[in-house]
């Protein structure tokens, strides 16, 4: 009798670490946007906040959120919302994609407020959540793949 094993290669593929960044100057409503960062995160998050004095001496706080667990992070990138995501999906990753493997975008932070997730415009500067997703990408991989596969996956989630 012969026995025949067959070996799955079973590869996860997603996301290493999200983050939030946001600066305000000296007369946003921080407790409005404290609130919706919160809407983007779980309650385990930690939110940093530091206030010092921008490069003109106008008083500014930057708001700094890190989802450094995979789990905490895959549940972020989620939360995002399919409108986003699929977005993301349609317009070329690769030139969001930086060499360390780190996805970039923003969100309208004036929307956000409003209960609203939606991509900042690129063409316009308005005040704005910058977001930061590290891909888990390992050699031979490609990180176009990884990055459609682990938005995929968020927009099934």
């Amino acid at each position: 009798m012969r026995l025949i094993t067959r070996r799955r290669l079973v590869i996860f593929m997603g996301v290493h670490r999200l983050e939030y960044r946001v600066h305000c100057s000296g007369v946003d409503d921080l407790p409005t946007i404290r609130g919706a960062l919160h809407n983007l995160i779980d309650s385990e998050a930690i939110i940093e906040e530091k206030s010092e004095r921008s490069w003109h001496g106008a008083p500014q706080t930057n708001i700094s959120i890190q989802l450094k667990r995979k789990a905490q992070a895959r549940l972020g990138l989620s939360k995002l919302g399919n409108e986003v995501l699929c977005t993301l999906l349609k317009g070329n990753i690769l030139e969001r994609i930086d060499e360390r493997n780190t996805l970039h975008f923003r969100l309208d932070l004036a929307e956000l407020c409003c209960g609203n997730i939606k991509l900042s415009d690129v063409r316009r500067r308005e005040p704005c959540v910058k977001v930061q997703v590290k891909l888990e990408v390992y050699p031979g991989q490609k990180v176009e793949e990884i990055a459609i596969s682990s938005i995929e996956k968020a927009i099934s989630e």
